[in-house]
């Protein structure tokens, strides 16, 4: 993972990371061949904010079942 640290011009390291690796992508590579990939990164983005989100939600279910089943083990 990227160290987000500030650096003394105020910008933090991820940024300035993210900056310099689109810089290097733009002059490797064509503009529809960056257009593509940039796409793409916007998708797996979206991909694993969704699969946070569903994870999240699995834990909530499943705590709430643990509950549920405590509270039918207490009542027995």
């Amino acid at each position: 993972m990227i160290n987000s640290s500030r650096i003394s011009n105020g910008i933090n390291r991820t940024t300035r990371s993210t900056y310099d690796i689109e810089k290097k992508n733009q002059q490797l590579y064509s503009p529809p061949l960056a257009n593509t990939l940039d796409h793409i990164v916007q998708q797996l983005d979206i991909l694993t904010k969704t699969v946070s989100i569903l994870e999240t939600r699995l834990t909530m279910t499943e705590s709430k079942l643990q509950e549920i089943n405590n509270e039918e083990q207490d009542n027995k």
